[in-house]
Parts: C-alpha cells; sequence; structure tokens
C-alpha cells in the first residue's frame, strides 16, 4: 500500500479597523489599524513564511507596523505575543512605495505547524483618495517552501472615497 500523502494548506485574513478622518482634515488621510493572521490548516509544517500585502493604486498606500523594528536586544518592550517582520531584502523595500508590494517575513517562525497561527499584528494603513479612481484596494497573500504559488487571504480592505 502506498503512503498516503498529507494535505498542504495555509489560509490567511485581515482583522482591521477603520479609522475616518476629521471633517476639517485637508488631508482626508484613511487609517487602518489591523492584523493579518496566517493559519496552517493542513496536515503537515509549513516552511519558510512569507506574505505579500498588495496596495493598489501604490501611490495612494503606505504600510506601516512592526517591520525592520530594533534588534532584540535593544528592545525595552515586551514583544512576546508580537512577531516582528523584515523585508524579504533591500530591493524589495526599496521598491514597495512605487510597487505596493510590500514582501515580508517573520524574524523569528520559520515553520508553521499545523493548526498554528501566525500574525503580522497592529501594522498600520495610511491611505490617501487615488487621483483616477475613487478606490484604494489592499490584498493579502502568504507563500511557503511548499505552497510557492500562493494564496490570496479570505478578504481584502476595500476603502471607497
Amino acid at each position: 500500500m502506498a503512503d498516503e500523502q498529507k494535505i498542504l494548506k495555509g489560509q490567511a485574513f485581515f482583522n482591521y479597523s477603520v479609522i475616518l478622518p476629521d471633517l476639517d482634515d485637508e488631508e482626508k488621510e484613511v487609517l487602518i489599524m489591523g492584523n493579518f493572521i496566517i493559519e496552517n490548516t493542513g496536515e503537515e509544517a509549513l516552511n519558510t513564511p512569507v506574505i505579500c500585502i498588495q496596495i493598489k493604486p501604490a501611490e495612494s498606500g503606505k504600510l506601516g507596523g512592526k517591520i525592520d523594528a530594533a534588534p532584540r536586544n535593544e528592545m525595552i518592550v515586551d514583544a512576546t505575543n508580537s512577531e516582528e517582520w523584515q523585508y524579504l531584502n533591500q530591493e524589495r523595500k526599496e521598491k514597495a512605495k512605487e510597487t505596493g508590494e510590500y514582501w515580508l517575513r517573520p524574524k523569528e517562525c520559520d515553520k508553521l505547524q499545523p493548526a498554528e497561527k501566525l500574525f503580522f499584528s497592529n501594522f498600520d494603513l495610511k491611505l490617501t483618495k487615488p487621483k483616477e479612481k475613487n478606490s484604494v484596494i489592499v490584498d493579502g497573500y502568504i507563500y511557503f517552501k511548499e505552497l510557492q504559488q500562493g494564496t490570496p487571504a479570505l478578504n481584502k480592505i476595500i476603502i471607497n472615497f
């Protein structure tokens, strides 16, 4: 009898709040505060997690959060339940504003066991009205060594101005 192949599967979703600008505010910048939650929903460990947060159009948004933070030994705050993230490489970091694609990986986690979750916690998105259209769309994708084609998040963030 042949070995049964284990299921490799992951999912992700956004959990977020929208903070609208004051009516008097000339900038009219919408602030999104949220979490991007990644879960291994398969039967085998998934290795080398990577996420892509994509803002369309690129010039209408900026992603912030625990990205490329200070090294652990310099940190004073307790970050036990909060994973730090970093850009895949310097080139990706520099192109993020131009492309709207933020390619990130966790600093500490390199494997996600079945039913285990990973969080890109407390990110912030600053969104402004696009010149051409009236909407900004934020998509999320997850990638693993075993799932290199990527998996889109179960939901997306859409702000209509």
